[in-house]
């Protein structure tokens, strides 16, 4: 494995575009025996996917929000070291619902791999997976954690230096008067001004907000603003 984790580390300074990354990285996943790979970028309230996983089941995955009970995910945050796992054998000692999530992930031929999880800066967390279609993966030797973090690494940080597209991302969307209200606040008014400016009342604007806000699990409004840019959504 550790040869792998070196040519990881070769990709992530590989000159090009973002789809030349892309590319590279399918290429990769594919030479080193697996099916395909995952990145995921996790913000409180953001994530954003880069992966060569089948388009119908990156659709399924964000449309139903699988990240909130993605037994993968879960566990990526909580233990932030590298790890293997398998659908099949998990599942057993989980709940009824991430359960079903390994059934529903082994459809598309996502049924073991080798996930390798870090910290990132204000309480994000990066992770990049390699599935495979075989029940289990089997390892000649121990991964080391140190390499296999240093190599994700710096692959999240060629990933955020690059005018990324992502695959999927979420949140994908703020209604109309959402993104209006929000547009204004981004460029410094507030949310009186932001009233007078639409033509609707100060309780229309604040509501609004709020229900985006509670809708996108974000505490405050300074984050959602910045959340909305981010995401390109303003």
């Amino acid at each position: 494995m550790q040869h792998w984790l070196d040519k990881l580390i070769d990709l992530a300074a590989l000159r090009g575009d973002e789809q030349v990354l892309k590319d590279a990285l399918s290429h990769f996943a594919h030479k080193a025996g697996f099916s395909g790979y995952a990145y995921l970028f996790i913000r409180p309230g953001h994530t954003i996917a880069s992966t060569s996983y089948p388009p119908e089941w990156r659709s399924i995955y964000f449309k139903r929000k699988f990240e909130t009970i993605d037994p993968i995910v879960k566990r990526a945050k909580s233990v932030k070291r590298v790890f293997t796992w398998s659908g099949e054998h998990d599942r057993r000692r989980l709940p009824k619902e991430q359960s079903a999530f390994f059934d529903q992930a082994a459809d598309f031929g996502i049924r073991s791999g080798i996930t390798i999880p870090i910290r990132a800066a204000n309480g994000s967390t990066s992770l990049f997976t390699l599935a495979s279609d075989k029940f289990s993966v089997d390892l000649k030797r121990d991964i080391d954690p140190v390499a296999a973090a240093a190599a994700v690494g710096q692959l999240h940080t060629r990933m955020t230096l690059l005018p990324l597209t992502p695959i999927a991302q979420d949140p994908a969307w703020l209604d109309p008067k959402e993104a209006a209200y929000l547009n204004w606040i981004s460029v410094g008014k507030t949310m009186e001004e932001t009233a007078d400016l639409e033509g609707v009342k100060y309780n229309s604007v604040k509501s609004k907000l709020e229900e985006a806000r509670k809708r996108l699990k974000i505490h405050t409004m300074p984050h959602l603003v910045a959340l909305a840019v981010r995401a390109g959504l303003i």
